[in-house]
Formats: C-alpha cells, sequence, structure tokens
C-alpha cells in the first residue's frame, strides 16, 4: 500500500526517492484516517458529554441529531493538522515519539475546534447553519487529541513494518556507538553503518560523505544522522548541504551531553540559538514527585500482587538458593542500601565488599564490566525472561513506599561502580534513584558507566514531573524489546 513514490523537481540536482513514510501516500492515508477518527470523536465527545451533562439537549435522546451538526469538526481538525504541520512532521520524524506527540496534537486539534466554533458562528449569520455547541466542541478535542495521536502512531508503526527507514551516522568515531545504540531501540529504523567525514578517516566506513550520492543510491539510504565531527571545512560543508537534498537529515547537536529533553531551540537575530533547561527543583515539585511515587507504587504492588506470589513460587521452585537477590547500592545523599530483586541466577552473584572496592572502565558496557568481576552464573530457568521483561525488579516497589527509592531516578548504582565519579555527576546523589530512568530507556547495560552518569546528569538538571511522565510512558518498549537486559 505505502510502496516507493518518486517525487523530484530537478532529477538532475535533486534526484530523492519518497517511500514508507515519506510517501505521499502515508500522507493521504494519514488525512484519510484522521477525517474518520475526527468524526469518531465527535461521536465518542457526545457520549461522554451525556454522562456528566444535565443540559438536556446533550442527552442521548438526541445523539443522533447533534452528530448531525458535527460536519464541520473534521474538516477543520484536519485543516489546523495541515496549517500547524503535523502531517508534515510525521514524514520528517520516524523516530517521533506517541507521547510526545500527543501535546502537539491536542494544541492542533484544540485550534481545530476553535475553527470550527468561528466558522459555525459565522456561516449562521450568512446561512441556516446551526451554532455549534461549545461544550460539545470541547469535549470531542479533549477525545481527538488522544485518538488523533494514537491514529498516527499506529499508520506510523504500520508502515515502518513494511518500509524501514534505513540511517547512516556520519560520524568520524567518537559518538558513533552511542548514536547507534539509541537507534536500535527505535523500531522501523536499520542502521546500515558509519559514514566518514573525511576520506582519511580511521575505522569501518561505508564511506565517506563526499561520495553521498552514491552512497545513497547503493545503501537505499533515507535519513542520515550527523554526530562528532571534529572540524567543518568548505568542502565538509558542501557535503552536507548536498546530503540535506538526497534524503532526510538530522544532526546530534554538540555539548550533547548537557542538552537535555526541556533544552529550547530559539534563535539570536537568525542564529539558532538552544537554551539550556535551568536546574531547579522546588520543595512543591519533590513533594508532588514524592507523592505519585507512593501512589504508583501501592497501585501497581496492589495490582501485581498474584504475578508476584506466582513469580517467588517459580523462582523457588525452577532452582535453589533465595527468592530475592539483594546487594547494596549507593542511593540519596550516597547513603548505601539493601536492593531486592527477584533472583535470575544460580549461586551466587557478586558481593560488593567495601574493603575490596572494584574500579569500572567507563568506556565499556556495563555487562563487559560485570563479566571480568567475574558476574557470569547462569542464568535460572526463568531468570532471562525476568530480567528482559523487568519483572525481576517488582519487589523494589516496596522499597519506593520505605522512601529509598523513587519510580523514575537515576540508577542506583553498586559501590564499586561509584568509587570515583566526576564531581558534576555527584547530582545524581541529590534525588533517590529510580526503578526506571532515563538509563532504563536508553539502552540500559548496552550503555557505558560514563554514558550512564551523562544520563543521570541530564536527568537530574533537567528534572520535570512532564519527563518523568514520559519515561514511564516509555519504560514498556524498552522493556519489551529487552535491549540491553543482561
Amino acid at each position: 500500500m505505502f510502496g516507493a513514490l518518486s517525487v523530484s523537481t530537478n532529477a538532475l540536482s535533486n534526484p530523492r526517492t519518497y517511500r514508507g513514510i515519506t510517501s505521499l501516500r502515508y500522507t493521504l492515508a494519514l488525512i484519510l484516517t484522521d477525517y474518520l477518527v475526527a468524526w469518531a470523536s465527535f461521536a465518542v465527545g457526545l457520549l461522554a458529554l451525556s454522562t456528566v451533562s444535565n443540559v438536556p439537549g446533550n442527552s442521548r435522546h438526541f445523539f443522533l441529531q447533534n452528530l448531525q451538526h458535527a460536519y464541520g469538526f473534521p474538516l477543520c481538525t484536519i485543516f489546523a493538522m495541515a496549517l500547524t504541520s503535523q502531517y508534515r512532521r510525521s514524514r520528517r520524524s520516524p523516530t517521533q515519539n506517541v507521547f510526545s506527540e500527543f501535546r502537539e496534537t491536542l494544541l492542533s486539534a484544540t485550534f481545530g475546534g476553535f475553527c470550527t466554533l468561528v466558522a459555525s458562528t459565522l456561516l449562521h449569520h450568512f446561512t441556516p447553519w446551526a451554532v455549534e455547541v461549545t461544550s460539545q466542541i470541547v469535549f470531542a478535542t479533549l477525545v481527538a487529541g488522544s485518538l488523533l495521536t494514537i491514529n498516527h502512531g499506529l499508520l506510523r508503526h504500520v508502515v515502518l513494518s513494511h518500509h524501514p527507514v534505513r540511517v547512516a551516522i556520519v560520524d568520524d568515531g567518537a559518538d558513533y556507538e552511542r548514536i547507534a545504540t539509541h537507534l536500535h531501540l527505535e523500531h522501523g529504523v536499520v542502521e546500515v553503518g558509519r559514514i566518514a567525514p573525511e576520506d582519511d578517516s580511521v575505522g569501518a566506513s561505508i564511506g565517506s560523505l563526499s561520495h553521498i550520492d552514491e552512497l545513497v543510491t547503493t545503501h537505499k539510504l533515507d535519513r542520515v544522522i550527523f554526530g562528532s565531527i571534529n572540524m567543518l571545512t568548505p568542502g565538509l560543508a558542501a557535503s552536507y548541504r548536498r546530503a540535506t537534498e538526497l534524503v532526510d537529515t538530522a544532526l546530534v547537536p554538540r555539548m550533547h551531553e548537557v542538552i537535555s529533553w526541556r533544552s529550547r531551540l530559539t534563535d539570536l537575530s537568525g542564529l539558532p540559538v538552544l537554551e539550556l533547561a535551568p536546574r531547579h527543583v522546588s520543595l512543591f515539585d519533590r513533594a508532588l514527585k514524592r507523592t505519585l511515587d507512593i501512589l504508583i507504587a501501592a497501585t501497581v504492588l496492589l495490582l501485581t500482587l498474584p504475578l508476584t506470589i506466582g513469580i517467588a513460587l517459580a523462582v523457588k521452585v525452577t532452582s535453589p538458593g533465595p527468592i530475592f537477590f539483594r546487594q547494596e547500592r549507593l542511593g540519596l545523599h550516597r547513603e548505601p542500601f539493601t536492593i531486592f530483586k527477584f533472583r535470575t541466577m544460580n549461586g551466587v552473584a557478586t558481593i560488593e565488599r567495601p574493603d575490596r572496592p572494584l574500579e569500572v572502565d567507563g568506556s565499556q558496557p556495563l555487562y563487559l564490566s560485570r563479566r571480568q568481576r567475574h558476574e557470569s552464573g547462569r542464568h535460572t530457568p526463568i531468570g532471562k525472561f525476568l530480567r528482559q521483561s523487568g519483572l525481576d525488579e517488582l519487589p523494589q516497589m516496596l522499597m519506593v513506599l520505605w522512601g529509598t527509592m523513587s519510580i523514575v531516578g537515576p540508577r542506583p548504582f553498586i559501590t564499586s561502580e561509584s568509587v570515583k565519579t566526576d564531581s558534576w555527576s555527584e547530582v545524581r546523589y541529590e534525588v533517590r534513584p529510580g526503578i526506571t530512568g532515563l538509563w532504563q530507556v536508553s539502552g540500559r547495560n548496552n550503555l557505558s558507566g560514563d554514558e550512564l552518569r551523562q544520563l543521570d546528569y541530564l536527568y537530574v538538571s533537567g528534572w520535570s514531573l512532564w519527563w518523568d511522565i514520559k519515561i514511564c510512558f516509555d519504560t514498556p518498549r524498552a522493556m519489551l524489546r529487552g535491549l540491553g537486559a543482561y
């Protein structure tokens, strides 16, 4: 359905191929399904309004009559989505997150609802067209914000399953592995390889950027991500510009180690400027975070109680040893505490000894560091499944209630991984460690110790409640994929 569709304004200078999510068919499918979803949103909104409104005209008895006046809402919604560049953004962003998209979609739907009210008011003065009921439009808009986001996410998932985006990374080798790790977390993205910025770059690559035309054709590239480059020469800048004519491009900003999700792109008289998020967590923020921790942990423990009992019995029956694995970690203000997990390994795992601290190579993935420390016991019959699914960490919900951990926070390092740290990374001990966090959704143990500390720094310095919710939203996907779980 979403086959390749070639569009070119100049076949000689811009031989670009549009396929998958960049094709015209995909955009038309978005518009058509959004139109139908907008109708459905109006209907669901009417039903929801009828349950809370005391106005007779909003009751279910007038459902079909009210639905007949909904013609303007779907059309205005499509107009608003197009005017706010939602369709263009959907074509350009294969890695767009449904959670992040929701806020923009809700704003577009709100604008569409406003246009509906304005249009119906104007038409009412010149035609017999009835004025839309404000409460009905408000409910339809709220429903549309969610349903349109889900529609875009599902459609993008289907298209990317059939036509994955082929991506190459332009990098001198400094950040290639880290960028590739994040790409592997994304559905529908195929990482083709590294493109060297210069011909004399060292290391394995599929070619140099000066041959971008050949690379795009040979490897059928859809997207190029620019990572670390030592110096931007005039020739390299020309190759940059050529790449933007051939494929979609993205840029990993320099100093990405200190740029968080809350950073904002603005300009200085035309010069692009990226404003870093200010580091400020008020007492109200801390109280709100703690309240949500208690509510979420209590709810999860209650809902998963049968599952927790079943896992405990399965661990006990399938392998000799204790049900729980215990290990000392460092928490808030560097205070040590004992973490509990369901045991997933046979035998006894590495036990940290205060008199024999172990140093971790910050440049290599944590799972390699742990294997070098003889943490190489075999998984129990259900151990690998528990780790990859994250179910081994269910007992930590009790630790959230006790106040030693949080739902979202920095990774709780063991003592040996916390012996030597830079002063800037010590901010991770200003908050409680989390069951999940930015590290969990970014690769887990596939990341090095240095990368984990950088992510923890970004989380603490740029914290927001919205970011916590986003991380919780992204966590199930990371757990289901099992990337970085050992």
